[in-house]
């Protein structure tokens, strides 16, 4: 088969862009010819993958989004299978990595500009009358499209977690713990705590930062990710607690985080699954985190942390006051009985059996 991948800027430490990465090698390596289009490639180039850039320089984000949906429409004739990331007409497939837009625009926003065109693709996806397949990975925004555009069941594919395994603490996990944390300067026993994840703002960095003057002076929050510092900064700074924050930028090495922290602050404001909460779940971290996750459940079904509507420094100190070991078990029992891993597996094969001359 070939198969186009559409998503509007590839950058490397994104949560859709890597499960794009992922479903695009599962699809190499069966076999399948992929090309992937995006009007921007940010990051070193994928070895064996082939990518054709489409620029779009000019305009306000969503009119870039209108010029680059046209200009690959223009692309996509001979393939199988047109599998987009991103909300725009002609797809075959969307991976529903993002949430429901009518759901949360109202009022007269709904009549600006820049939101009609979002609402527009995205009906161009749901629409009862549109033909696209839907990659569907949290049931509560299923539920959403269905209540505001009658998708019909049949369109969609309900995926389970796709969660990498490598984030399974390996037997050399304390020395790797070990060594991280003495690159930071931290002892063992020193409190540890962690963000992680880029789109600071819909992720709640703010509620994280703001946790911190209500706990000991020696706790540090390191945020590992891929955004703007600057406005956490001065939030910090205006707290008095800038010297305990460090930003550490996107790295490759996410495990290595999980395993040498002691507690995953998640306090979203909106997150349509949550990936990075099984991962710490899976590494033997617990996690505090917010309802509007889709993978909140899991959390909870697992005991390994606690969802609340409104974070506090109170449950920052409870779920701390369990030893690691205890977590530790929690999280191996969790990443042994949970049917957490198979994503991409599962997305490539409902792409391969309705190929676009069957849809």
């Amino acid at each position: 088969m070939k198969l186009a991948f559409v998503l509007f800027e590839y950058f490397p430490y994104g949560g859709l862009q890597r499960d794009m990465l992922a479903i695009a090698r599962e699809a190499q390596s069966r076999g399948q010819e992929v090309t992937v289009f995006t009007r921007a490639w940010h990051g070193a180039p994928e070895p064996g993958l082939a990518v054709e850039t489409l620029p779009v320089h000019d305009g306000m984000n969503h009119v870039r989004d209108d010029r680059f949906a046209r200009q690959v429409r223009d692309r996509l004739a001979g393939f199988d299978s047109v599998v987009g990331f991103n909300k725009m007409p002609g797809l075959d497939w969307y991976y529903a990595a993002d949430g429901c837009l009518a759901a949360r625009y109202r009022g007269v926003r709904r009549w600006l500009s820049r939101y009609r065109d979002k609402l527009a693709k995205e009906a161009a996806v749901f629409g009862a009358d549109a033909a696209t397949r839907i990659l569907s990975i949290s049931p509560p925004q299923r539920a959403l499209y269905q209540r505001h555009y009658g998708t019909a069941d049949e369109r969609f594919v309900d995926l389970p977690p796709g969660i990498r395994r490598d984030r399974i603490p390996p037997e050399d996990y304390a020395s790797r713990r070990q060594r991280l944390r003495a690159g930071l300067g931290l002892a063992e026993d020193t409190p540890m705590l962690l963000f992680v994840g880029s789109g600071f703002r819909t992720k709640g960095l703010d509620r994280a930062i703001a946790l911190l003057p209500d706990l000991p002076e020696r706790i540090p929050l390191y945020v590992v990710g891929d955004d703007n510092p600057a406005p956490y900064l001065r939030r910090a700074r205006r707290l008095g607690v800038r010297d305990r924050v460090h930003f550490m930028g996107g790295q490759d090495n996410v495990a290595e985080w999980l395993w040498s922290a002691d507690l995953l602050l998640h306090p979203a404001y909106a997150e349509n699954t949550g990936t990075v909460l099984l991962e710490a779940a899976v590494a033997g971290l617990p996690v505090l985190t917010t309802p509007v996750c889709g993978y909140a459940p899991y959390i909870e079904r697992a005991n390994m942390g606690k969802v609340s509507a409104e974070p506090s420094a109170t449950d920052v100190k409870a779920l701390m006051a369990t030893s690691r070991d205890q977590w530790r078990q929690r999280g191996r029992a969790f990443a042994e009985s949970a049917d957490i891993y198979h994503l991409v597996r599962h997305a490539v094969d409902a792409i391969e059996r309705h190929p676009r001359k069957s849809s």
